[in-house]
């Protein structure tokens, strides 16, 4: 900060007021402030400030810091993607909270190395974006008893930490509450016991216990992806069977599918809102991406490190998004 007040050639004080939003400084000072700290490639750091500040008045304070993200994969790259917007999202709220972010992928970082680093970079909280598709449970091998720590999903076995995830149940419930006055009792659903197994057995019996024909006939109305027989799916719609079809995303479904089946009478659950269909759920990923951040942060100031003795879950409320008309 001196160097860049001998470059602006003002004081210490003007430039850190410059730099502070709320604080007083001219529009010139601070535009002039501004483009020489871009030139020398300086980057204003709240929280030292903060510090200073409480140094100089005599009290302690607590000094917020790095945030990790911790990926278990690279899917981070895939900024298209609902994992993209997951990320997004939750960069956008740690920015606005005043947190920097570092980020790190299980596939390139020894669990010894991985720790070593988070600790040299001060780190405190680490948002664990585990697997958004894997089947049945997945364990993390890296020692986290110093960090606060918030999973993203169901997907993470152990250790239990808190967690933030999609509520699939009320994801299911709401397309069978939307749905039904179109289809009536002739819906039917397709699973995919091949992702987030907790995720399917949510859907599953939310389609169950909400279905308009009750569990019976609900029950001889789920297909599953895993094991799914196209001329038994064709043959039941041909009969009448059902006419509406609740799916997680269009990449689910087979290739002939739309050959013989409407796509105006699709449910998604998943869907980014490019597919044609009588409506979509949105499970709100900006949400996810920007509660489990919260969760971290609140997580922090009660000084929770490691795994808890009692995990609290978040459940994301989802949204009715209609279709064309």
């Amino acid at each position: 900060m001196r160097q860049l007040a001998a470059e602006c050639g003002l004081s210490v004080a003007t430039v850190s007021r410059a730099l502070r939003s709320g604080a007083k400084a001219s529009a010139e000072t601070r535009q002039r402030v501004q483009e020489a700290a871009e030139r020398l490639g300086y980057a204003f750091n709240p929280y030292v400030g903060q510090m200073m500040s409480g140094l100089r008045r005599g009290k302690r304070e607590v000094v917020l810091g790095n945030l990790a993200f911790l990926w278990w994969d690279d899917a981070p790259a895939l900024d298209a993607s609902h994992t993209g917007a997951t990320r997004r999202h939750a960069l956008a709220r740690a920015a606005e909270l005043g947190y920097s972010v570092s980020e790190f992928s299980l596939r390139r970082q020894t669990p010894a190395a991985l720790v070593r680093v988070m600790g040299h970079r001060g780190i405190r909280g680490v948002l664990i974006l585990s697997p958004m598709s894997a089947v049945g449970k997945s364990h993390l091998r890296v020692k986290l008893d110093d960090f606060a720590c918030v999973s993203i999903g169901w997907s993470l076995y152990s250790p239990a930490f808190h967690r933030v995830r999609f509520d699939h149940f009320q994801a299911t419930r709401l397309a069978i509450h939307h749905a039904r006055r179109k289809f009536g009792e002739r819906l039917a659903v397709l699973v995919d016991r091949r992702f987030d197994q907790r995720s399917d057995r949510s859907c599953r019996a939310a389609f169950l216990s909400h279905h308009p024909g009750g569990p019976a006939a609900a029950a001889k109305l789920v297909f599953d992806t895993a094991h799914l027989d196209a001329r038994k799916l064709r043959r039941a719609y041909e009969e009448g069977r059902f006419t509406g079809l609740i799916a997680l995303n269009e990449g689910q479904l087979p290739r002939e599918f739309f050959q013989w089946f409407p796509r105006e009478q699709m449910i998604y659950l998943d869907d980014p809102g490019s597919s044609a269909s009588f409506g979509r759920v949105d499970l709100r990923h900006d949400l996810l991406g920007r509660w489990a951040v919260d969760q971290l942060v609140g997580t922090i100031q009660r000084q929770e490190t490691g795994e808890p003795e009692v995990p609290l879950t978040i459940f994301v409320p989802p949204r009715w998004v209609p279709g064309p008309r």
